[in-house]
């Protein structure tokens, strides 16, 4: 019975989440998939990297909101900028709501001084979105007294639908020294989601402010950096909601990642401590990170957080670039 109440509960608000507020997906580890940031990252840093990102979200109370991405990224000395290319799949609902995003982007880099840099990106995407309302369960499907979903459909209905439509972004970063910053925009023109072109449907904009530095602790008595302090912050606003995003992390030996942040949905007036860890191998980097989610003291639905993985693959080049790597986050 419990059980049929969450699913009931979830649906009714993933249903209102997608359809009136139209919020993208979120992730927690922000530069382990940096290019979902801002599309001013692409080719920043020394290697060409593949990105691969794993969310589960809520897995307590079923698979419902899950998201995968894998992206790319390069410098090219002939373009003066990095390429990236990206490929996310949203699934909500244990399938009932599907979006897949494939983008590219592309970011010029800018070399104001020897310690500052700058980078422009712009971002073009083809969104594919579909809903099958098979998946839905609504509360007259309720039945109190065996505690059961009848599957044979309520009384509301929900048709069918897809849509494909393009949307486009951008973003700009700045880097000095240890410190780094950018803003981005994204779904500028603000694209029809579903087939009848409703204002209602429109999806919103996304604005993202971030920044972040390194600060190097060294050993007192040989002077040698021993470990690096991380704090960063980010803030992100679309829509009605709005999110903070501050933590600190510390890289030990430049292998080993700790971080704890804390985000805080300004709107919903409920927060989420997120706890992560990783591992640098030379052409590889390894994370994991678990969101402990703190609801309203109102709502008790138990067993809220979310899993997330990354895993970062540094891609051999062959040719000798001529750039100084604009310094970046490791992971």
């Amino acid at each position: 019975m419990h059980k049929s109440l969450i699913s009931i509960l979830c649906n009714c608000l993933l249903c209102l989440a997608t359809n009136v507020l139209a919020q993208d997906s979120h992730f927690s580890q922000f530069y382990a998939n940096r290019l979902n940031l801002n599309p001013a990252w692409a080719g920043v840093g020394e290697e060409n990297r593949v990105f691969i990102n794993y969310r589960n979200q809520y897995p307590g109370i079923g698979s419902i909101y899950k998201t995968y991405t894998l992206s790319y990224d390069q410098y090219v000395e002939n373009l003066h900028g990095g390429l990236g290319l990206s490929f996310s799949n949203d699934v909500q609902g244990s399938g009932a709501m599907n979006q897949m995003v494939f983008s590219s982007m592309y970011s010029y880099h800018f070399k104001a001084s020897r310690s500052l840099s700058f980078s422009g990106g712009i971002q073009a995407a083809a969104i594919s979105r579909t809903v099958v309302s098979s998946g839905f369960e609504f509360a007259d499907q309720y039945d109190p007294a065996t505690g059961t979903v009848n599957q044979g459909g309520g009384s509301e209905s929900y048709p069918n639908s897809s849509s494909f439509f393009p949307d486009f972004s951008f973003g700009a970063a700045g880097f000095h020294n240890e410190f780094y910053g950018g803003v981005s925009l994204f779904h500028v023109l603000k694209p029809f989601q579903s087939p009848n072109k409703s204002e209602e449907s429109r999806l919103p904009r996304k604005f993202t402010l971030f920044a972040g530095t390194y600060i190097p602790v060294y050993e007192r008595r040989l002077g040698k950096e021993v470990l690096k302090l991380n704090p960063n912050v980010i803030y992100i606003q679309q829509k009605d909601l709005s999110q903070l995003v501050y933590g600190l992390e510390s890289v030990y030996k430049s292998k080993y990642i700790a971080g704890l942040w804390l985000r805080q949905n300004l709107g919903l007036k409920y927060s989420s401590l997120i706890v992560s860890g990783g591992v640098v191998f030379d052409t590889m980097r390894l994370r994991y990170s678990y969101d402990a989610q703190f609801s309203h003291p109102t709502i008790q639905i138990p067993r809220l957080g979310a899993h997330e993985i990354s895993l970062i693959l540094l891609v051999a080049d062959n040719k000798k670039i001529k750039h100084k790597a604009i310094k970046c986050p490791k992971i």
